[in-house]
């Protein structure tokens, strides 16, 4: 939890920095690492038998990594004057 809990603060920092500062990159940072984690939480190997805590938090980590990613589509890419550019 506490893993979970430091990532998503550090997704909610870099986005509303992105926001205040207007620097699109420090969002584009937050989406980069939402999705290495939708890819490392999506593929993870399961058991076949899962608790209701593992459900749970798996649930958690997809909402703080869709955070990260609309932080980064919304203060990142539309925000940045040269779509795909970056410059």
């Amino acid at each position: 939890m506490r893993l979970l809990l430091i990532t998503y603060a550090t997704i909610l920092t870099l986005g509303i920095s992105a926001l205040l500062t207007g620097i699109h990159y420090l969002a584009n940072i937050a989406g980069f690492i939402s999705a290495i984690g939708f890819l490392l939480i999506f593929f993870k190997d399961r058991p076949d038998i899962e608790t209701e805590l593992e459900i749970k938090m798996r649930r958690y980590w997809y909402t703080v990594f869709a955070t990260g990613l609309f932080f980064s589509l919304i203060f990142g890419s539309f925000w940045n004057n040269h779509m795909g550019n970056m410059a």
